[in-house]
């Protein structure tokens, strides 16, 4: 059997490191944020729902499946986490696993998210299960309280308005 280079070695163990700091919660929390934006855009657009119609068939956001939401708003939701990562790592930073460099976990835990979310496909997040049965009462729990401590609003997120 042949030698593995040094190189090769070099880059599983970045590989590994790297991949501590794309921890299940972490990456579902960031998941679940966007799947609820997708929804709260797909009511806040909604003609039945602006029109204050009854009937669900006439509602856009009944009709559509969560994998069409998010095709439909993953790149505008993506465009405005990014900027909002550090302060989305603040919520949920004491629930995630920690070495002794703090500041170095931020950095690592921040440019994994921003690598996770810039190389997502709406297709992947609803089909990577990333929220599992095991953390979805935790994660929607924490984004529920961290919505109410901002009067409902994600740190810097913005609704925009379709024309």
């Amino acid at each position: 059997m042949e030698a593995i280079s040094s190189s090769v070695i070099s880059y599983f163990r970045v590989l590994l490191t790297a991949m501590d700091y794309f921890h299940d919660t972490w990456i579902a929390y960031l998941v679940g944020i966007i799947m609820k934006r997708c929804w709260d855009i797909s009511i806040e657009r909604c003609g039945g729902c602006v029109k204050d119609l009854n009937s669900p068939i006439l509602h856009e956001h009944h009709q559509n499946s969560l994998l069409e939401k998010l095709r439909l708003y993953y790149e505008e939701i993506r465009g405005d986490m990014l900027p909002c990562i550090n302060a989305l790592y603040t919520t949920i930073e004491k629930n995630l696993p920690h070495t002794d460099d703090l500041n170095l976990d931020r950095e690592r835990y921040c440019r994994n998210a921003v690598y996770f979310m810039t190389s997502s496909h709406p297709d992947s997040l609803y089909w990577g299960r990333y929220i599992t049965g095991e953390t979805d009462g935790f994660i929607n729990e924490l984004i529920t309280i961290n919505l109410t401590k901002r009067n409902h609003k994600l740190p810097n997120l913005k609704i925009k308005k379709s024309s």
